[in-house]
C-alpha cells in the first residue's frame, strides 16, 4: 500500500471523527477564519470544508485520469502529515492547504470541484474501505455538536469504531507509521519515488 494513501486514510479518519461537516467559512479554533479556495466550493449542502474536499478529492482522484502522481505524492505527505497533528494555529492551517492546493494541478482541482463533496460521500468511502466510523456531527464524542474540531493530534476516539476499536489493519500501518525515524521516512519516500511499493 502506498504511504501517502495510508496518511490520507489516517487523515480522514481523524477529520470524520473531528470534525462536523462542511461549513463556508467558520472561525476557527483561534479566532482566524477558515481557508477558502478559489476552486473548491462549500457553499452547497452538506459540502465537506476545503481541507476535506482536498482529502477525499485525493483519494477520488486515482480513479481518474488525473490521479496524483509519485512526486506530487513525495510532495504532498509531508502536508498531509502537517495537517494531522503538527499544525494547530488556523493560519497554519490554512497555509498548509494552500501548498496542498498550489501542489496539485488544476485539472486535479477541478476534477475534485466536479465532486461536490459531501460528509455522506466521506462516510460512504470510509465504508467501503471497511472503516465503519459510527458518529459525526452532533453530540457524542468526536462530534462536538457544534461543529467544533478535535484538535489536530487528537486520535479518534476508540468509540467512534465500530466495535469500538480501529480496524487492525489501520491500527498496524499507523503504529509502523509512527515508530519509524525520520531516516526511515526518508529511504520509504526514496523508495516510493523510484517506484517501489
Amino acid at each position: 500500500m502506498k504511504l501517502w494513501y495510508v496518511v490520507l486514510a489516517i487523515v480522514v479518519v481523524v477529520m470524520l471523527a473531528g470534525c462536523g461537516g462542511g461549513q463556508a467559512t467558520p472561525v476557527g479554533e483561534d479566532g482566524g477564519t477558515a481557508y477558502t479556495s478559489e476552486v473548491l466550493d462549500t457553499s452547497y449542502t452538506g459540502a465537506l470544508d476545503v481541507g476535506g474536499q482536498l482529502v477525499l478529492g485525493t483519494i477520488r482522484l486515482e480513479e481518474t485520469g488525473n490521479g496524483v502522481t509519485p512526486e506530487q505524492a513525495t510532495a504532498l505527505l509531508p502536508l498531509w502529515q502537517a495537517l494531522q497533528g503538527n499544525v494547530t494555529a488556523q493560519a497554519e492551517v490554512n497555509a498548509v492547504l494552500k501548498k496542498i492546493e498550489e501542489t496539485m494541478t488544476s485539472e486535479q482541482l477541478a476534477t475534485i470541484a466536479t465532486m461536490r463533496l459531501t460528509l455522506d460521500d466521506l462516510r460512504a468511502w470510509m465504508q467501503s474501505q471497511g472503516l465503519d466510523v459510527e458518529g459525526g456531527p452532533g453530540p457524542g464524542p468526536g462530534g462536538g455538536g457544534d461543529g467544533q474540531r478535535m484538535p489536530p493530534d487528537a486520535p479518534p476516539p476508540p468509540s467512534e469504531f465500530a466495535g469500538g476499536e480501529m480496524p487492525p489493519e489501520m491500527a498496524t500501518r499507523q503504529a509502523e507509521f509512527e515508530s519509524m525515524s525520520e531516516e526511515e521516512r526518508e529511504a520509504l519516500r526514496a523508495t516510493h519515488e523510484a517506484g517501489g511499493p
